[in-house]
């Protein structure tokens, strides 16, 4: 591994300001060093030299990754691309000899795009996470300690009923960023999805039942929605993800014995009978210690890298996918008039 390295920003009582881009979370994470990028235009990495140039000396810029994955020998890999190209550049790093990927959500923008992934990353033994980063929040692990205990019982505010769950944002689409959401809601709710039904804002009423969009850069072509999830294990969510709505992320977890109430910042614990309307409320208890988000997914990844038996990582490529058939589904039951889809949901 590499020495540590400056993440470029100076630290403050509280420890390094916490990074926006992969590049930058690499540099709090010691045992790697960055040796090659890539880029389709030529600027973005000659600015890339500039930020980084102090940190990194002599990094090996590309316009062509097949080409960096000839070259260079990489034992980790980010992918950073537009949503619909994330597929073949994972397929071709997992036949390179990279033994780690972290890709950003979501997985992809078909179903069979996400099977490829998924397929030669296990042919060939590489560990992969998806960058959901709310995985590795601590505010949501102590709000998941709320709903069930590690072995899959239920925790103290009992088995959960219902979720309901916004995110509002001028690039609240449902691909680019509501994946976001939509995974955090099949993670706390601990079941796959057995239907899900779904319409669409009114400006996008005629898209569907497959994705058209860029792959997130233009936020026009990238739906805004609603859906009704009905998972296996009876909890049913309603998730709305909108272009429409004012800034917010947050979800709403009714449980058989109280509720939660969380988003990124705080949560709170609403405990009590179902039947009792005027609940009491205290914030919600975070007994773990907060590690920026890309550093802890470096971490399991490597630490998988290194230890195959750990299993697989808190964001798997597996999860991602049923994210990604939630969304489908979504923009499949809107072009059938709002019908059902049943799991397992197929490309259109």
């Amino acid at each position: 591994g590499a020495a540590p390295r400056s993440a470029g920003a100076a630290p403050t009582p509280l420890g390094h300001p916490w990074p926006n881009s992969h590049a930058a979370g690499y540099a709090l994470f010691p045992a790697a060093e960055v040796v090659a990028v890539c880029d389709l235009k030529p600027e973005l990495l000659d600015q890339f030299r500039r930020n980084w140039d102090a940190t990194w000396p002599g990094v090996a810029t590309y316009t062509d990754y097949r080409a960096l994955l000839e070259r260079e020998r990489i034992d980790l890999l980010s992918v950073v691309t537009p949503d619909h190209v994330h597929a073949q550049i994972v397929v071709d790093g997992a036949a390179a000899g990279v033994k780690g990927i972290l890709c950003e959500k979501p997985i992809a923008t078909s179903l069979a795009d996400a099977d490829r992934m998924i397929d030669a990353c296990e042919r060939h033994d590489v560990v992969m996470s998806i960058n959901h980063h709310r995985r590795w929040e601590a505010i949501y692990h102590a709000g998941l300690e709320q709903l069930r205990a590690p072995d899959g019982s239920p925790g103290p505010l009992g088995p959960v009923q219902r979720i309901v769950a916004t995110f509002g944002a001028p690039r609240g689409m449902l691909f680019r960023n509501g994946t976001h959401l939509i995974d955090t809601v099949c993670w706390l709710a601990g079941a796959e999805p057995e239907w899900v039904a779904g319409a669409l804002d009114p400006e996008h009423d005629d898209y569907g039942p497959r994705y058209t969009g860029d792959g997130g850069r233009d936020p026009s072509l990238d739906p805004g929605g609603s859906g009704l999830i009905r998972f296996t294990n009876g909890v049913q969510a309603y998730v709305t993800c909108s272009k429409r709505l004012s800034a917010t992320f947050e979800l709403d977890v009714f449980c058989e014995s109280g509720r939660l109430r969380i988003d990124d910042n705080a949560g709170t614990v609403y405990p009590g009978p179902a039947a009792k309307r005027a609940w009491p409320s205290h914030p919600l208890p975070v007994a773990h210690p907060q590690r920026e988000m890309t550093v802890a997914a470096l971490t399991e990844i490597v630490d998988r890298m290194e230890h195959p038996g750990l299993g697989e990582t808190s964001s798997p490529p597996t999860a991602a996918r049923m994210s990604l058939a939630v969304i489908l589904g979504i923009l499949q039951s809107h072009a059938a008039g709002n019908a059902p889809i049943h799991f397992p949901v197929k490309d259109a």
